[in-house]
């Protein structure tokens, strides 16, 4: 590698297969490789491998069990954090930047502070400061920013915020790993007996499914070949469907995401109208675009900045307009593959994970200036 390459460090909370580290870091490997101006070091707090084991003590087949099987491997388990985190403090005195994805721990982004050297960069997603994320390990959040050198984010809303607490804060939107999607476009084939409607998340985000339920009961008990395909949440994240013909899978890698994506003929995002929607993103609008599924999305937060109602997607802000579009969608098939066709199109010229690469890379020299 090229001596005057600027160096960074980037770091994950667990391992490099997550979603998020794989749709925020890892994709881009590739490209760090052949940049011109920039090298790259990954490295991660917690290994996946040693996470699952921690997970599975949490729940043993003997309840009584917990204690004496849980509580030494999760004491094991922050000894290796706290060694890892001093290994990513030496590595991070040769670099120009570290970058922090999903790191809510104030004591590491202290200690990296403390170098005086490289410049320390929080990525922040989703509406961290709201109660659910600060109840489960982000308590620290407003230290944290205000400790970085600097903040990365995917929209405006948690931009707005992070401006409370620090001065650099950088827009750079999520990609959807287009090059995956035009992997595998052609192993996947769809069902021309059935309407698959589509969706794609977690088993904390699947309460958003309640939003539309009613539309989606009314919809199924019309059209007899309907499927709806839940991918990311177990039978007990669901509501209670009567008439909806559903399917689930619980847990899902980055191939097995797009290959079900590519399944859909049809993909819904439903929101509520609450802050947590507002600081999120459009990355699943995104998945579905990309995998050329007509996408019905919220009215809310970002969506409306990514799609054009009726034309590379559709946007529906109540229960009446929700069923009215999906009704369309399903009865006009025409219509809803030029729609896909428009919406992925639209991933190609204006996220795909080279441009987006560019824009995160331009935004590390902004840090760097100032």
């Amino acid at each position: 590698m090229s001596a005057n390459k600027r160096r960074a460090v980037i770091v994950l909370d667990r391992g490099l297969s997550t979603p998020s580290a794989m749709v925020r870091a890892v994709q881009y490997r590739p490209y760090f490789e052949k940049s011109q101006s920039w090298q790259a070091e990954f490295s991660s707090r917690l290994s996946d491998e040693l996470r699952k084991v921690v997970n599975r003590a949490r729940r043993p087949r003997i309840p009584l069990m917990m204690p004496l099987i849980y509580r030494p491997l999760e004491a094991y388990a922050r000894r290796w954090e706290r060694r890892r985190e001093d290994e990513i403090v030496k590595m991070a005195k040769e670099a120009d930047l570290v970058y922090l994805i999903k790191i809510p721990h104030l004591a590491l982004f202290q200690k990296l502070s403390a170098l005086k050297g490289p410049k320390v960069v929080l990525e922040m997603n989703d509406g961290l400061w709201l109660p659910f994320f600060r109840k489960y390990g982000w308590e620290d959040l407003n230290a944290i920013l205000t400790v970085a050198d600097a903040v990365i984010c995917e929209n405006e809303c948690i931009a707005d915020y992070a401006r409370h607490h620090n001065r650099s804060v950088h827009v750079v939107p999520d990609s959807p790993q287009l090059p995956l999607f035009e992997k595998f476009r052609n192993s996947v084939q769809r069902d021309p007996a059935k309407v698959v409607i589509g969706w794609i998340g977690s088993q904390e985000t699947a309460n958003a499914l309640y939003h539309i339920l009613e539309p989606l009961e009314e919809l199924f008990a019309r059209h007899s070949n309907l499927h709806l395909r839940v991918v990311g949440a177990a039978a007990e994240n669901l509501p209670r469907f009567e008439n909806v013909r559903c399917t689930h899978l619980a847990a899902y890698d980055q191939e097995t995401m797009v290959r079900e994506a590519l399944g859909f003929d049809i993909g819904i995002f439903p929101l509520f109208h609450n802050q947590d929607a507002l600081s999120r993103g459009t990355l699943k609008a995104m998945i579905f675009m990309s995998a050329e599924v007509a996408t019905i999305a919220e009215r809310v937060g970002e969506n409306p900045k990514l799609i054009q109602d009726g034309t590379n997607g559709l946007l529906a802000a109540t229960s009446n307009e929700w069923l009215e579009k999906l009704d369309w969608l399903v009865t006009h098939p025409a219509e809803r593959k030029l729609i896909a066709g428009h919406g992925l199109e639209t991933i190609r010229q204006k996220f795909d994970t080279p441009v987006v690469f560019d824009r995160l890379l331009g935004a590390f020299d902004e840090i760097l200036q100032a």
